[in-house]
């Protein structure tokens, strides 16, 4: 017997001396088993509520600039000529009627020149021609006088047969020749003073458009976007001198979806937008709302006029037309930004116009039930 307890264990000698353990209770599960079911049922309960009081968002994106009013404002040049100098560089702020470039004007200036020349020729020349016109038209208007009176002797002496009516007759066409010389000078004179009226009322406008050109002023108050032409080039009408930011109104996100997925978007609906300078897994997005939509496709030239950057509008547009969004964002003093973000605080740096951003609109949104309910009617085949 003591071989026996040396060859086994205790316990497998106590169970075989009481194979049936009626003493002790049996267990049915263990803890752990109710914690781990208790969990599952816990996560199912989760399931089913999000899937009745949650919902999913349906989004369509873009891309887009952020831009403070509706354009970019261009500033042209009003004549041709060489570009002297440009007297702001990007960045600066500009106020309205300020000298923003020169440009040399050598052919306006040689027009005024030779229209001085002129003037004073002219001048010099009805200076003499007024003396000896006021010298003529004093012995014509004499002529005239004696004409008149021997006319008027003749006359009477006629009605008397003193004289014939031939002899009054070569009087009379004697005045009549006087006063046609007197009229002739008084034309003459008095084209003279309207050429001379007429060279000074030029040079005066040749001088008012030299002020005008030979400095391009600005016509906003902005901020200097871009330069688009270097000094010392040639420039002609109509060239853009540079571009400029409105100071006054606030920051939207232009955005441009293409037109199957833009005509779903409304006024009203939330935007989501992610400026390229801003990480977004680290600070989330700006949160805003569609302003307004464009009813048509926008061409590439209607985005120029906006965006007034060929090459962004050639990446922005994509092989099709898109749908322009004007995106309002919301403002939050308390941030650095001055925007709303989805994170507290955004990030710790100014959001600048100009910068390019990605954007998703929230078109729709549904309980997540409503996806599944429609694949119970089918295996159901309840209509």
């Amino acid at each position: 017997m003591d071989h026996a307890k040396r060859l086994f264990r205790k316990a497998a000698l106590d169970k075989m001396a009481s194979p049936e353990r009626l003493d002790e209770m049996m267990v049915v599960t263990a803890p752990a088993g109710w914690w781990a079911l208790g969990a599952l049922g816990l996560i199912l309960l989760s399931a089913v509520l999000w899937s009745i009081f949650g919902s999913i968002a349906t989004k369509v994106h873009g891309n887009g600039l952020l831009i403070r009013g509706d354009a970019v404002l261009d500033v042209s040049l009003g004549s041709s000529g060489r570009l002297e100098e440009i007297l702001v560089t990007p960045g600066d702020v500009v106020q309205g009627g300020q000298v923003l470039a020169r440009v040399s004007q050598a052919d306006l200036v040689l027009r005024i020149d030779n229209t001085r020349d002129e003037l004073q020729t002219l001048m010099e020349q009805t200076e003499k021609q007024s003396l000896s016109t006021g010298r003529i038209l004093a012995q014509l208007q004499g002529q005239r006088r004696e004409l008149e009176e021997k006319a008027e002797v003749q006359e009477s002496m006629l009605e008397r047969g003193l004289v014939t009516k031939g002899t009054l007759l070569t009087t009379r066409a004697q005045l009549a020749s006087v006063a046609q010389s007197i009229a002739e000078q008084q034309a003459q004179r008095s084209a003279r003073s309207n050429r001379l009226d007429e060279v000074q009322r030029e040079l005066g406008e040749l001088e008012n458009q030299l002020a005008g050109t030979a400095e391009v002023l600005s016509p906003y108050r902005g901020r200097v976007l871009e330069l688009m032409v270097d000094p010392g080039n040639l420039v002609a009408p109509g060239m853009r001198l540079l571009t400029l930011e409105a100071m006054e109104g606030p920051i939207d996100a232009i955005v441009y979806i293409p037109a199957g997925e833009g005509k779903k978007v409304k006024p009203g609906m939330a935007v989501r937008i992610s400026p390229s300078t801003v990480k977004r897994e680290e600070y989330g997005f700006i949160l805003g709302e569609v302003k307004k939509t464009s009813e048509y496709p926008v061409t590439p030239e209607g985005m120029a006029r906006v965006l007034r950057n060929e090459q962004l509008v050639g990446s922005l547009t994509g092989e099709t037309a898109p749908i322009e969004v004007v995106t309002t964002l919301f403002p939050d003093a308390s941030t650095t930004s001055g925007f709303r973000w989805s994170s507290s605080e955004g990030p710790p740096h100014e959001v600048f116009t100009g910068t390019i951003c990605e954007a998703s609109v929230i078109v729709e949104e549904k309980r997540p039930i409503s996806y599944v309910l429609p694949i119970f009617k089918e295996a159901l085949g309840v209509s």
